[in-house]
């Protein structure tokens, strides 16, 4: 395999170590390289266009048909339960119900009321009403920061099945949108607690028969929806809740608690609970709410006053919820919950997080804060949500008290724990995974009254949370959420540590992945000479710094200075070293493969085969790397003609392949299974090779899916096989596939939907459609000018494919030469 896929593959699973470094950067090549018509067989070239399988554009093309509605209602994401003694509010209610009508099909509602005034309670009943009324699809999201909506209507595309190999959830979020857009039936999508409308307003579904209910602070969503307030309880709700929910008879003891209580619905419900569950009267609960006094005992933030009451409230309900029996787990469970992220903690998540109690003692504990009102369940149980407000007292009453850095100690180590493992495999994976993430992020945040001492001890869970949202394809929050990382490092920690050079791996590496090349080069520079103001410039870690950072400039298409760094890091391992080991070898593979990216076959040919004799000479030929070393040279042998030495190299590769995995179906064998087949093609076995790419294809679709980017490579090869068999009509219709499926998948700015429709427009032109080939081709060159610049080689190459088809009006057959892979001279990918 090339040297790019185990890069891609290091990056995802943010393998740090010096080891995992060798393998990504010595196989760069894998996970671009496309066989495309229009490219050179070239490993830089394939660099090029590494990590492609993350573009974060929007597609226009439309993706498959909308999956048919469940036999049973979909419910997507953390609907909170019915709250005991809920009052409806019904005219709120009916106020939500006519603004949905009056404003036309595709309708958008935000509540809009402070803190605590039961916003997501009133969300909640709407959308259980919805449901009860037949309607089959309710989403809903925490929607405090655009990734979070990002990752929610992600997860809606992958319960829905529109994800089909999409593998960046910004891509994928708008697979979801589009879903909720052809929806026939009513929908509705929640999107609770939006604290910035600007970015919210991009997610709202735009046609079709989903409705969208928005509950915020911020009275500036009423730009992107018809807005209801939300205010507290009127004096009769709150009579009515308080004889429903605290079993009181009502009066003028009464009528002045609530207006004690400010009518704040959250405050009353822990008030009314704790009336009931102690059969207190309600003038006893005065007293002893008179005598509480938290907010003499426990300071406000300043600017940001609690609800009149609402602290008090909170703590005397959740001081009775922490005593009796399990008073220490329920204690324990209030603090930790309070610490994380508002959207919810996973029941399994809070077992993992508790090791030294049963699971038993927790769900009881739970239980009881439930009815105390101090937390919520969502519809299935299975998460448990504080309401932020709560939260907040909570962590005020730990900071006053001087625990909040014990806590937030527990809380840290025991997410270390559930972080899941970067290689996969993980039980605790995917959606709840991705709860992890917020939950790292949400504690940082918590900790912020703590000194810096104590915040340094969070910062090795939030380098991780860069390589699980590049894991998820969260590539633009990696890149954003990594950027404050590494700048918290460097305050709390000098540029230099260990952990901040970590840090800098993890932005760099999401960069990488996410195409921010030049910002890539950029690090990886400051890396290289961080290193060598630490180690000194003959490090391993030095040296291998410096092959990432020629990784990078291969990649922007900086050729020259790729090939001069190098050539200068093999001669300094060479130096250091005496002889060849890993760093070298990755080294001189680099050099053949810029070489060859060059066009300079010449000189790459021979660098090839030595590295293949020096890694069979110092790793053995069973190795990785020199499992790599010898399918590389087979390409280069296809490459210049010599098809027979190619293919006794691919059947030895293809063989160890067999002899690890068994019958492997994943990325390697699509890999080297179809330049095995563009081996067998030049070789003359047309057919053979057609036969062996359907056969492929049909593994890869199983395997990986119809339309994952590994799989489309394989439709890419066999559309090329067919046009060498001569037939025209099957190899284009297989050529707009690919530029269908990419543009969907990848986005239509990704260089490697960019080749696609570089690969159509040769592909016209090799079959006599000159015109056809200019209409695909001038419009393609701009693009690659924009996206990728003016002087980068794939730019460059696509302006010699215009001109080309600018001067051949008549069939263009011709054009392909007798070379053994048919691509036109000094093409690029």
């Amino acid at each position: 395999m090339g040297h790019g896929s185990r890069w891609a593959l290091t990056v995802l699973a943010t393998l740090a170590t010096f080891g995992a470094l060798w393998i990504g950067i010595t196989e760069l090549a894998a996970a671009g390289d496309e066989a495309a018509l229009a490219l050179a067989s070239t490993a830089s070239a394939a660099i090029l266009s590494a990590g492609g399988w993350y573009a974060a554009r929007d597609p226009q093309r439309p993706g498959p048909a909308p999956t048919p509605l469940p036999d049973r209602p979909l419910i997507q994401g953390t609907l909170p339960r019915e709250p005991l003694a809920f009052q409806k509010r019904e005219h709120l209610l009916k106020g939500i119900e006519s603004t949905m009508r009056l404003r036309g099909p595709t309708p958008v509602c935000a509540l809009v009321g402070g803190r605590g005034v039961g916003k997501t309670q009133l969300a909640g009943a709407y959308a259980r009403a919805r449901l009860a009324a037949g309607w089959q699809v309710v989403v809903w999201i925490v929607a405090e920061d655009h990734g979070q909506i990002v990752a929610g209507l992600d997860a809606l595309a992958e319960a829905v099945g529109v994800k089909d190999g999409i593998q960046d959830a910004h891509l994928s979020a708008l697979a979801a949108r589009r879903w909720l857009e052809r929806l026939r039936e009513p929908a509705l999508l929640v999107l609770d607690n939006v604290t910035s409308p600007d970015e919210v307003g991009n997610w709202l579904p735009r046609t079709g028969s989903a409705h969208t209910l928005m509950t915020s602070t911020s009275r500036s969503v009423g730009h992107l929806a018809a807005t209801v307030d939300v205010g507290v309880f009127s004096p009769g709700e709150a009579d009515a809740f308080l004889r429903s929910r605290g079993g009181v008879d009502g009066g003028a003891e009464s009528e002045e608690l609530a207006a004690e209580l400010g009518h704040l619905p959250l405050a009353l419900g822990q008030a009314a609970w704790l009336i009931r569950i102690q059969g207190l009267s309600v003038a006893a609960y005065r007293e002893r709410f008179h005598r509480f006094r938290a907010s003499q005992v426990m300071p406000r933030v300043p600017g940001e006053p609690y609800p009149a009451g609402a602290a008090e409230a909170l703590l005397l309900a959740a001081a009775h919820a922490e005593t009796g029996e399990g008073a220490p787990t329920t204690r324990r469970v209030v603090e930790l919950v309070s610490l994380l992220s508002p959207s919810g903690v996973h029941r399994a998540h809070l077992h993992a997080m508790i090791t030294d109690r049963e699971s038993s003692e927790i769900d009881a504990s739970i239980g009881r804060l439930t009815e105390s009102s101090v937390v919520t369940l969502t519809l299935n149980g299975d998460a448990i949500v504080m309401h932020r407000l709560v939260q907040r007292i909570v962590r005020d009453r730990l900071l006053h008290e001087g625990r909040l850095g014990v806590r937030v100690d527990e809380a840290a180590t025991a997410l270390g724990r559930l972080m899941p493992d970067p290689r996969g495999g993980d039980p605790l994976r995917d959606e709840t995974d991705q709860r992890i993430v917020d939950h790292v992020l949400a504690l940082w945040g918590a900790a912020e009254p703590l000194d810096d001492d104590a915040r340094r001890g969070l910062l090795s869970p939030r380098r991780a949370v860069v390589g699980l949202l590049v894991r998820h394809g969260e590539l633009n929050r990696a890149c954003g959420v990594g950027r404050e990382i590494l700048a918290d490092h460097e305050r709390l920690l000098s540029p230099l540590s260990d952990d901040a050079l970590q840090a800098l791996s993890a932005l760099r590496d999401a960069c990488l992945i996410a195409d921010q090349d030049q910002q890539a080069v950029e690090l990886s520079g400051l890396k290289v000479e961080r290193l060598r103001s630490v180690n000194g410039p003959d490090s391993l870690h030095t040296l291998a710094a410096v092959n990432a950072l020629g990784y990078s400039l291969e990649k922007v298409g900086r050729l020259d200075e790729a090939l001069s760094l190098h050539a200068q890091n093999l001669a300094d391992c060479l130096r250091v070293n005496g002889d060849f080991d890993k760093i070298a070898l990755m080294a001189q593979i680099n050099i053949a493969s810029t070489l060859r990216s060059m066009g300079n076959d010449r000189q790459a040919l021979p660098l090839f085969e030595k590295n293949l004799a020096d890694n069979e000479r110092t790793l053995g030929p069973d190795h990785d790397s020199t499992l790599n070393a010898r399918g590389e040279l087979a390409r280069m042998y296809e490459r210049v003609g010599r098809h027979a030495e190619s293919l006794a190299l691919y059947e030895v590769v293809l063989r160890d392949l067999h002899h690890r995995h068994g019958s492997p179906q994943g990325h390697e064998l699509l890999w080297w299974g179809r330049y095995q087949a563009l081996a067998v093609q030049g070789a003359g076995r047309t057919r053979e090779a057609v036969e062996q790419l359907e056969s492929l294809l049909e593994g890869g679709v199983r395997s990986l899916g119809a339309h994952h980017p590994e799989t489309i490579c394989v439709r890419l090869f066999l559309a090329r096989a067919q046009l060498a068999a001569g037939r025209p009509s099957a190899a284009l219709a297989l050529f707009r596939q690919c530029v269908t499926d990419r543009e969907r998948v990848l986005g239509p700015d990704n260089r490697r939907t960019l080749n696609a429709r570089r690969n159509l427009g040769l592909a016209h032109l090799a079959t006599g459609r000159p015109s056809r080939a200019v209409t695909c081709l001038r419009p393609l060159l701009a693009d690659y000018e924009r996206v990728l610049g003016p002087g980068h080689p794939y730019t460059e190459g696509a302006r010699r494919d215009l001109d080309r088809a600018m001067s051949h009006p008549r069939p263009a057959l011709a054009l392909f030469p007798s070379r053994a892979r048919g691509v036109p001279p000094g093409s690029g990918r």
